[in-house]
C-alpha cells in the first residue's frame, strides 16, 4: 500500500488528510481554526508527530517565508522542544499530555495567522555557461567586494568561485534579486559539474561540521553560508539590518545535522538569507515584524486543542504509526477567507461557537 493511502486514527485517507491540513493552514476564519485543531490531533494521535512537523516546517518555506521570518526562530525552538519530549517519553504519555496538546495547537495557529509570501524561484541556468572560462570571464566584471576577500582564500578555493561570489555580492548590494539568484544557482551547478568531471568542485576547504564527510564538508553551499554572514555583518553595521536571531537561526539550518532537515530545506534556508539581504535593507524598519498579533485570541484558541484531542483518543490506537513522509499528494493553492469581525470579544465568541459546534458534529 502507497504511504498515501494509509488511513488515519479518525479514519481520514493520509493523503486526504495532509492535504485538508495544508488547505485549513492557508484559511482564515473561526471554521478553519476548528479544522485545523483537528487534523493536527489527528496527525499527531495517529504517532505522526514527525510527519506533521516537516509539513509545518514545508508550509513556513512556502508560504511564509520573509513575510515574517520570525516563524523560522519560534518553529527550530519549539519543534525542537517537542522532539526531545517525543523522545524521551512513551508515545501515550506524550499524546495525552495536555501541555504537548496545546503546544501543537500553538504551532499551528501561529502559522495559520502569520502573513503570507510564496517562495521565490531559482531562475533558469543555460547549459553553456558552466565549465566555459571564456564565459565567466566576459560575464563577471563586478568590482571584488571586501566581504568576499574574508571567506575566499586562493589556496583552496578557485578564481571562478571568487569571481562568482563578487558577482553574487554585487547583486545583492544592488537589490537584483533574480540576479543573486542565479548566482547562487550557477555556483550550485558549477561545483557539482566539477566533481563530475575532476572529482573535485569549486573549494576543497571543509567548512561544513566535522561529522559530514570529507566531500559534504566542501559543498559551496558552506562558504556561501560565511559570505552571506558577512554581508549581514556589513548592514547591520550600517543600521540596514536588525534580524541577527532570525538570520542566525536560517545558517543553523544550513548547517543542521539534523536528518528532518532535508536538501530541499536547506536551499530554500540559502534562498530566503539572500531575499533578506535584498529586502530588508530597503524596508522602512529593517527588523522583524511581531510573530503573535492577537496574544488574547490566540490564548483562548489555543485553550480549545485538548476538547479536538479527546475526540480523536477515543478512537482504537493504529497498529503501526504514521510515516515521517508520504509522497502523491499534489501541492495545494491557498485560498483566503475574509472574515470581518467587530472586536476582540467577538472573534472569541465565534472561535468558541464554531470549534464546540465542530466538535459536537464528530461524536
Amino acid at each position: 500500500m502507497a504511504t498515501a493511502d494509509l488511513i488515519s486514527r479518525r479514519g481520514y485517507l493520509l493523503r486526504d488528510l495532509v492535504r485538508n491540513f495544508n488547505q485549513s493552514l492557508g484559511e482564515t476564519g473561526a471554521e478553519s481554526t476548528g479544522k485545523l485543531l483537528h487534523y493536527t490531533a489527528d496527525l499527531v494521535g495517529s504517532g505522526g508527530f514527525e510527519l506533521w512537523s516537516r509539513l509545518c516546517w514545508d508550509y513556513a518555506f512556502d508560504h511564509i517565508g520573509i513575510a515574517s521570518p520570525r516563524i523560522f526562530v519560534y518553529l527550530k525552538q519549539k519543534l525542537s522542544e517537542l522532539s526531545e519530549k517525543v523522545a524521551r517519553v512513551p508515545f501515550v504519555t506524550f499524546v495525552n499530555s495536555p501541555e504537548i496538546q496545546k503546544s501543537t495547537g500553538e504551532v499551528v495557529l501561529i502559522l495559520q495567522t502569520c502573513p503570507k509570501k510564496a517562495k521565490v524561484r531559482l531562475p533558469v541556468v543555460p547549459a553553456e555557461t558552466h565549465l566555459n572560462d571564456g564565459w565567466i570571464i566576459a560575464t563577471a566584471k563586478s568590482t571584488p567586494r571586501a566581504v568576499v576577500g574574508k571567506v575566499w582564500n586562493s589556496s583552496v578555493d578557485l578564481p571562478t568561485l571568487y569571481s562568482a561570489a563578487n558577482e553574487l555580492v554585487s547583486a545583492i548590494i544592488e537589490g537584483a534579486l533574480e540576479r543573486a539568484l542565479f548566482w547562487l544557482r550557477w555556483i550550485f551547478e558549477e561545483d557539482a559539474q566539477l566533481r563530475k568531471k575532476f572529482g573535485a568542485g569549486l573549494t576543497t576547504r571543509e567548512r561544513g561540521p566535522a561529522s559530514l564527510a570529507p566531500k559534504q564538508r566542501t559543498h559551496p553551499g558552506f562558504f556561501i553560508c560565511g559570505l552571506l554572514a558577512e554581508v549581514y555583518k556589513e548592514f547591520a553595521e550600517k543600521g540596514q539590518m536588525r534580524m541577527h536571531e532570525e538570520f542566525q537561526t536560517l545558517l543553523d539550518i544550513y548547517r543542521s545535522l539534523d536528518k528532518g532537515v532535508s536538501s530541499r530545506r536547506k536551499q530554500d534556508s540559502l534562498i530566503l538569507m539572500v531575499q533578506i539581504l535584498v529586502e530588508v535593507p530597503r524596508w522602512r524598519v529593517g527588523a522583524a515584524p511581531s510573530l503573535i498579533k492577537d496574544p488574547v485570541v490566540l490564548a483562548r484558541a489555543v485553550g480549545m486543542t485538548e476538547i479536538f484531542y479527546r475526540e480523536i483518543l477515543l478512537m482504537p490506537a493504529l497498529a503501526k504509526p504514521l510515516p515521517n513522509r508520504v509522497t502523491g499528494v499534489s501541492s495545494h493553492r491557498i485560498q483566503k477567507k475574509n472574515v470581518t469581525v467587530d472586536n476582540i470579544e467577538g472573534q472569541l465568541e465565534n472561535i468558541d461557537r464554531v470549534i464546540m459546534s465542530f466538535y459536537d458534529s464528530m461524536v
